[in-house]
């Protein structure tokens, strides 16, 4: 009976170890490339669940393509990225999902 206690009560502690380490926030580096001729901008909106957690906006190098980095902690899971791009008075959006899983860099070709 006790060692059933005993192995009961270390899988609860793994099983709460495993979710702390889940909701903790990682680093997360993401570079864009943003791909197109004569981009300006650069507004980023990362969504988890339909709710805002991050926004930035970034002004992009000339050129053909260029990247931009942004450094972010995010807790694990899906995530929505809504990306504007804005060049010589013209704006496009784009979307894409991306999943954290662990801290690193993730590179998304941002355009066409």
């Amino acid at each position: 009976m006790k060692q059933a206690a005993r192995l009961l009560f270390l899988a609860g502690a793994v099983a709460i170890g495993l979710f702390l380490v889940r909701a903790t926030p990682r680093d997360v580096t993401f570079v864009y490339e943003v791909r197109g001729a004569g981009a300006r901008t650069l507004e980023v909106d990362i969504e988890k669940a339909g709710v805002e957690v991050r926004r930035a906006e970034f002004r992009v190098p000339s050129g053909l393509s260029a990247q931009v980095s942004h450094r972010v902690r995010l807790t694990d899971g899906e995530y929505l990225m809504r990306f504007t791009v804005a060049a010589d008075g013209a704006a496009r959006r784009l979307e894409r999902s991306v999943t954290v899983s662990e801290s690193g860099t993730i590179v998304i070709p941002v355009g066409p």
